[in-house]
C-alpha cells in the first residue's frame, strides 16, 4: 500500500472512532451548546487572564478543546464561534509580511507585497537594539493594518555553520548578540499587539536533511550557545510564541522533545503561552502533545493536501496528528489525559486574552508600507553596512575628486532584498544600488554601468564561460575611463536561502574574475556585496582598497548603499560573526553535516570566536570588526567595586572619544575572561556592547553592569549556573580581537 493510500486509510479509520466518540460525549455538547452569557466572566477583559482561561476552559467541550490543537488551514487557527474564540491569523516573517496562502511555491505565484526590511544578519549588524526594535515595530503594524495577528519571527538559531542556507536570518554565532536583538524585535513587535514568535526551537542550524538530522548535544553546549536566546525571549521579551524545529534533539524530535518543551521551556522559564510546530514537523499524535507542543501548523484540508504531494514526502515533513480525528480517540483511550489537553489549550487560549487577539475583534484595513515604515527600512540598512577595508581613506567618494563612476556588476542594477523561502518580502518597489549611486551623484558625476558578470540562474543564456568574457571586458572598459568604479557581487535568493545550504563559501562564478579584473583597470575600485554568512574574498581582498559588506538590505538597500558611499552616513556596522575564507577554519568542520542522518556537535561551546580564540586561528575579519570614516580613542576604564560577594553587581565604566573630524558612532564591546575556572571555559566572551554616536571631537561616558549572568558557566553536575569565587578580567575594544582597555575584579565567596 502506498503512503497516501495508508495515510487515506488511517483518516477513515479515525473518522469511524470519533463517530463512535461524538455519541458518547453528545450530551456533553447539547449541555454547552445553549447561549453563553455575555456576562461570563471570560467574556470580561478587565478580569486576570487567567480566572478568564479556567472560565472559558470549563465551557468548551472535548471536541472543541481537540478542534483547538491543529490549524484550520494553511496559516489559521481554528476558531469556535459558539464561545467568541476567534482564529489567530499568520503571517510569515521575520524581514516582513509574506503572503499566507500557503507554501513558498504558491506564494511566489501569488505575492503579497509589503516592505521589505533588512535582513535579521543585517539588523544583527547594527548592534543596535534600536533598530531591531523599530524594525519589529514597524513589521507588527503591518501585521495588524491588514487584519493579521502573529509573525512567524524573529529567528535566533545561532550560526554554526558558515553554509547554512537561513544565516541570513538569525543574528549571527554569539548567543548575548543574539538574545539581545532577538528581544528587541519581540518588544517591537509585541508592543502593536502581534504575537511574535521565537523560532527554531531548538538548534536550527542547518537546512540539509533539516526534516530527519538527528543532532547530537551536550546539555552544557545547549545552555551556553544554543538556549540562551530562547530563555531571554521568554523571560526579558515575554514573547507569546515559540516554535519548535524540524529536527531531533538528542534522540527525539523538537515538536515532542519532552526536555525541551516540559522542563526547559515550562518549568525551567516559566513560559505559559502557547508552543507551535514549524510547518510540517509532526510525527505522532500523543508524543507532541504530551510534551507541550500545543499547535500543530498547518491544518484541515490544505495540511492533508499538501503532505500527500511530491515535496513534503521526498523530504521527509510530517504533520496532520493533531486533527479531532486522532486525539480524540487517545483521550478516550487515556494516552492524552483531559487535564493535559487543557494545558495545550489553555496556553492557546491565555496567548489570545494577553496579546488582545480575544477581545479586539477585526478593524478595518490600515496603510502599509508608509513612508514611516520606509524610513526605518533605510536606516536599518545603512546602519547595517560594515567597512571592511578602506585604504587610503578612498571612501567616503568625494565629488570634487571623483567626476567619472562606473557601477558594475550583477547586484548593481538589481536590489538584493533578503534571501530565499518562506522569509522573502514582495516589496512593491526596491532601490538597486545603480539607481541609488546615480540619484545621489547627480548632474556633477558622471555614472556608466555594466553588468560584468551574471547571477547564476537569472539568465542561464549568460552563465556560459564566453557570454562571461564578453560582459568582463566590456566591465573592464568603463571601468579603465572612470575616475573610480564601484563593483557589486555577492549571493542572490536563489543561492541563500531556505531548504538548502551552500555547498562552498565562494563567490558564485564570474565574479572573483570580474573584480580582479576591474582592480587591474582602475585603481580606485571599491568592492560591495551582498552576502547573509562568510564569503571567500581571499583571492581578491588585497588588490582593492576599499570593501564594504552590505548584506540583504530590504527595500531601500540602493538609497543606503549610496548614503554610505557618500558619505552621508558613517558607516557603524560591525560583524555579528567572523568572518572566515575557508570552510576548513570553521568549528563544524568534520562534524558537518554528518553521516547517516546524525550529527555531532563535537565543538562543543566552541562556536565562532570562541573556537578561534582558543585555537589561535585569526578569522580574515574577526567578530565584531567593523571600521568608520573617522577613529575612536578609549581611555579611563574603571571597575568599580574591586572586590565584591557573590549575588553584587559590578559597574564598568569608560570613556570615548571621537578623534576625527566627522560625526560618527562607534560599538563598544565588553568581554568576560575567566580564568580560574575549574572547567574549560572560553578565552573570552561577549557580555555587553553600546553604540555611542558622537560629534567630531567629542567625548562620552559608556557604563555597563555586569552580575552573576556575566560570569557564570553552566555546570552539568549541578543543573545550574556556577559563578565560581575568583579574579575576573574584563576586556573592552572594538571588535574580538581589537581589546583596547583590560581591567579586572575579584568575586569573592
Amino acid at each position: 500500500m502506498t503512503d497516501r493510500n495508508l495515510r487515506k486509510a488511517s483518516n477513515n479509520c479515525s473518522r469511524i472512532v470519533v463517530l463512535g466518540l461524538s455519541v458518547l460525549i453528545a450530551g456533553v455538547a447539547v449541555g454547552h451548546a445553549q447561549d453563553v452569557p455575555s456576562t461570563a466572566p471570560y467574556r470580561n477583559p478587565k478580569l486576570p487572564v487567567e480566572q478568564r482561561v479556567q472560565d472559558l476552559l470549563r465551557r468548551m467541550t472535548l471536541e472543541e478543546k481537540a478542534g483547538l490543537l491543529s490549524g484550520a488551514n494553511w496559516m489559521e487557527s481554528v476558531a469556535v464561534p459558539r464561545l467568541g474564540i476567534p482564529s489567530i491569523k499568520m503571517a510569515d516573517g521575520p524581514m516582513g509580511i509574506r503572503s499566507w496562502a500557503g507554501p513558498s511555491k504558491i506564494t511566489k505565484e501569488t505575492p503579497f507585497n509589503s516592505t521589505a526590511f533588512p535582513a535579521g544578519i543585517a539588523v544583527a549588524a547594527t548592534w543596535d537594539p534600536a533598530v531591531a526594535q523599530s524594525v519589529g515595530q514597524a513589521i507588527g503594524q503591518e501585521v495588524r493594518a491588514i487584519g493579521r495577528d502573529m509573525i512567524l519571527g524573529p529567528t535566533v538559531n545561532i550560526q554554526r555553520v558558515p553554509l547554512w542556507g537561513r544565516n541570513f536570518e538569525g543574528y549571527g554565532e554569539d548567543p548575548y548578540l543574539t538574545a539581545q536583538m532577538g528581544v528587541a524585535y519581540i518588544k517591537g513587535v509585541q508592543g502593536e499587539g502581534v504575537i511574535a514568535t521565537v523560532k527554531h526551537f531548538d538548534a536550527n542550524n542547518q537546512e540539509f536533511e533539516r526534516h530527519r538530522v538527528d543532532e547530537a548535544i551536550d546539555e552544557r553546549t545547549l545552555q551556553e550557545i544554543y538556549f540562551p536566546a530562547f530563555k531571554a525571549a521568554v523571560q526579558e521579551a515575554g514573547v507569546w510564541s515559540v516554535m519548535s524545529a524540524y529536527q531531533k534533539v538528542n534522540g527525539i524530535y523538537c515538536s515532542e522533545n519532552p526536555f525541551l518543551l516540559k522542563d526547559i521551556l515550562r518549568r525551567e522559564w516559566g513560559f505559559k503561552r502557547f508552543v507551535v510546530s514549524d510547518w510540517g514537523s509532526t510525527y505522532s499524535t500523543i508524543g507532541p502533545i504530551n510534551a507541550g507542543m500545543d499547535l500543530e501548523m498547518p491544518g484541515g484540508e490544505p495540511a492533508r493536501s499538501w503532505l500527500v504531494t511530491e515535496g513534503p514526502m521526498k523530504v521527509g515533513n510530517g504533520g496532520d496528528w493533531l486533527s479531532p480525528e486522532k486525539v480524540l480517540p487517545e483521550v478516550a483511550a487515556g494516552k492524552i489525559t483531559v487535564a493535559t489537553l487543557d494545558e495545550n489549550v489553555g496556553s492557546i487560549l491565555r496567548t489570545t486574552f494577553v496579546s488582545g487577539v480575544f477581545d479586539r475583534g477585526r478593524s478595518a484595513p490600515g496603510e502599509i508600507d508608509t513612508p514611516a515604515q520606509r524610513a526605518v527600512a533605510r536606516h536599518g540598512a545603512a546602519e547595517s553596512i560594515v567597512l571592511l577595508k578602506n585604504d587610503g581613506n578612498l571612501l567616503p567618494l568625494d565629488p570634487s575628486k571623483i567626476k567619472s563612476l562606473a557601477v558594475i556588476g550583477p547586484s548593481a542594477a538589481v536590489a538584493r532584498t533578503g534571501g530565499g523561502g518562506s522569509s522573502l518580502v514582495h516589496p512593491n518597489y526596491a532601490i538597486a544600488p545603480l539607481d541609488g549611486i546615480k540619484e545621489r551623484a547627480g548632474s556633477s558625476i558622471q555614472v556608466s554601468y555594466a553588468l560584468g558578470t551574471s547571477m547564476p540562474g537569472e539568465n542561464p543564456a549568460k552563465d556560459t564561460p564566453e557570454v562571461r568574457d564578453q560582459l568582463r571586458n566590456e566591465a573592464v572598459a568603463i571601468a579603465a575611463k572612470a575616475d573610480a568604479a564601484i563593483v557589486l557581487v555577492g549571493n542572490s535568493a536563489t543561492v541563500e536561502s531556505e531548504d538548502f545550504d551552500r555547498t562552498t563559501l565562494d563567490l558564485p562564478a564570474g565574479q572573483d574574475e570580474l573584480i580582479q579584473a576591474i582592480a587591474k583597470a582602475n585603481r580606485n575600485t571599491v568592492v560591495v556585496f551582498n552576502a547573509g554568512a562568510p564569503v571567500n574574498i581571499s583571492r581578491w581582498v588585497g588588490q582593492v582598497p576599499s570593501v564594504l559588506d552590505a548584506w540583504f538590505g530590504g527595500q531601500e538597500i540602493g538609497h543606503a548603499m549610496a548614503d554610505v558611499l557618500f558619505g552621508d552616513v558613517n558607516p557603524s556596522g560591525k560583524l555579528p560573526f567572523s568572518f572566515i575564507n575557508e570552510f576548513k577554519e570553521s568549528p563544524a568542520y568534520g562534524n558537518y553535516p554528518g553521516e547517516d542522518l546524525h550529527v555531532k556537535y563535537a565543538e562543543g561551546i566552541y562556536v565562532g570566536y570562541r573556537y578561534f580564540d582558543k585555537h589561535g586561528i585569526a578569522p580574515q575579519f574577526p567578530f565584531g570588526y567593523g571600521l568608520s570614516y573617522t577613529t575612536f580613542g578609549y581611555s579611563d576604564l574603571k571597575i568599580k567595586p574591586g572586590r565584591a560577594a557573590s549575588g553584587q553587581t559590578f559597574e564598568v565604566s569608560l570613556k570615548v572619544r571621537n578623534q576625527g573630524k566627522r560625526a560618527g558612532a562607534e560599538v563598544v564591546e565588553l568581554y568576560v575572561h575567566d580564568g580560574h575556572s575549574s572547567v574549560d571555559r572560553p578565552v573570552k566572551e561577549l557580555k555587553g556592547f553600546r553604540r555611542v554616536e558622537l560629534a567630531a571631537g567629542k567625548s562620552a561616558s559608556v557604563r555597563f553592569t555586569l552580575d552573576k549572568s556575566s560570569m557564570a558557566y553552566y555546570s552539568t553536575q549541578k543543573k545550574d549556573w556556577v559563578a565560581e569565587a575568583g579574579t575576573f578580567d574584563v576586556l573592552v575594544g572594538a571588535s574580538s580581537a581589537d581589546i583596547r582597555l583590560k581591567g579586572s575584579f575579584e568575586l569573592s565567596q
